[in-house]
């Protein structure tokens, strides 16, 4: 069974946040990652290793037909960084948590949907639509730059017009 728009909207945040966290243990996926940001403006000290999430607009995958299902794609980008005293090693680490952070959401997606929405789907597939070196960032207080490496990937969903329906009639 598929979801309202209001439970998939609301709740697909939330799973690709904790794909990311799943894997923040001792040696999980990411247990070397620092900061996990899921703001879009953040005024406090960023520790690295960090993983910076940004949820983009969804948008139709076709003319949507009001009296069945929607299929929407809700880019998430993750922009991640790693320091190391040389650049091009802090390039080849940043690129390495970047493809870790694709495996982590690769891994957990499912369970996690299975999880917080029993008997129901909202994720119909996941797919890469970017990878790449977006350049650097400024270090707070030190001369040193930490290169940036974005991740893109397209999730999407499946929204059941008919439940929207129901729940407003109910």
């Amino acid at each position: 069974m598929t979801v309202n728009i209001s439970i998939g909207l609301e709740t697909i945040k939330e799973i690709m946040r904790q794909c990311i966290e799943m894997e923040r243990y001792e040696d999980g996926l990411l247990g070397d990652v620092e900061t996990f940001l899921t703001v879009y403006s953040e005024e406090e000290h960023v520790e690295e290793p960090f993983v910076w999430m940004y949820q983009h607009e969804a948008r139709t995958s076709r003319q949507p037909d009001i009296s069945s299902t929607m299929d929407l794609t809700i880019p998430f980008q993750f922009n991640c960084a790693v320091y190391e005293t040389e650049m091009e090693d802090a390039d080849t680490s940043t690129q390495n948590l970047a493809t870790r952070v694709i495996l982590a959401i690769c891994k957990n997606w499912q369970t996690i949907q299975s999880t917080k929405l029993p008997g129901q789907r909202l994720i119909k597939n996941i797919t890469l639509e970017t990878f790449y070196p977006m350049g650097t960032v400024e270090v707070n207080n030190k001369s040193e730059r930490l290169p940036v490496v974005a991740v893109v990937l397209n999730v999407n969903i499946i929204i059941n017009w008919k439940q929207c329906c129901k729940k407003i009639g109910a």
